[in-house]
């Protein structure tokens, strides 16, 4: 009996071990060079399935990844291969003792080299991987990530935009007006997230936000959370990121 009561519980944790270590994520660190030589730090998700579809997560202000958090672990569990990268000005804005001095810093930058090298080459890694399909590749941006995931949703032709905190009349400074833009990217399928109480535009990102949903064309979809956040802060939210998470299978 003992020797049956011992086998039991030995196949049983057996059992456990063996579904934990199938629900893990893996993740691979990888550095990505660009076309101006330039090494953008990135964590990599691989495609769970073959045929999967693509998240490239862009970051905020601070041009940190690591910001989003647990999001990254979530979207890879949902089936997504995910690339999460930093922008290439991530040192220079570390060096920002407060927001306001890291917004006037990047507001300095070549904000557009950002879209022509770093968001290249990153759509190319993830169009080289194994198990993606080119065809499905969607970008998630917040706050300065938004802009950049706009231009870059244009520019490059990717499938889907979830843009989460975007604000103001035009993209980055000198370009093209975001009612230009949201024209030029088509009936493709985008979301624009943000809340009452987002700070971007002087606290007027949710008015702005109902005007790029009447400008938007096709498969388009606005959320606003009550209350207050901005950006990944809003991600935090479980309801904001299974919001997310829900639209992307239905429109990726």
């Amino acid at each position: 009996m003992d020797n049956k009561r011992f086998f039991f519980t030995f196949f049983f944790i057996l059992l456990m071990g063996f579904g934990c270590s199938t629900t893990q994520v893996s993740k691979q660190s990888v550095t990505i060079i660009t076309d101006d030589q330039k090494k953008i730090a990135a964590t990599y998700y691989p495609a769970p399935s073959p045929n999967a579809p693509g998240v490239i997560l862009l970051p905020d202000t601070r041009c940190n990844r690591k910001h989003f958090g647990h999001f990254t672990t979530k979207l890879n569990e949902a089936g997504f291969a995910v690339l999460s990268m930093d922008f290439r000005y991530k040192d220079l804005i570390a060096q920002a003792r407060s927001r306001e001095e890291a917004i006037s810093t990047i507001k300095k930058q070549d904000l557009y080299s950002i879209v022509n090298h770093d968001i290249k080459s990153a759509i190319n890694f993830l169009f080289g991987q194994k198990g993606v399909n080119p065809e499905r590749i969607a970008l998630i941006g917040t706050s300065l990530g938004t802009r950049v995931g706009l231009i870059s949703g244009v520019k490059f032709k990717v499938k889907a935009l979830v843009l989460i905190s975007l604000s103001g009349q035009e993209a980055l400074p000198g370009g093209k007006p975001i009612k230009q833009l949201l024209k030029e990217y088509g009936d493709r399928p985008i979301l624009f997230m943000t809340s009452e109480k987002d700070w971007g535009g002087n606290y007027k990102a949710a008015e702005h936000n109902k005007l790029y949903f009447n400008w938007a064309k096709g498969q388009k979809e606005l959320k606003i959370w009550s209350g207050s956040g901005h950006g990944v802060d809003i991600l935090k939210r479980g309801e904001a990121s299974e919001f997310v998470l829900s639209w992307l299978k239905n429109n990726l």
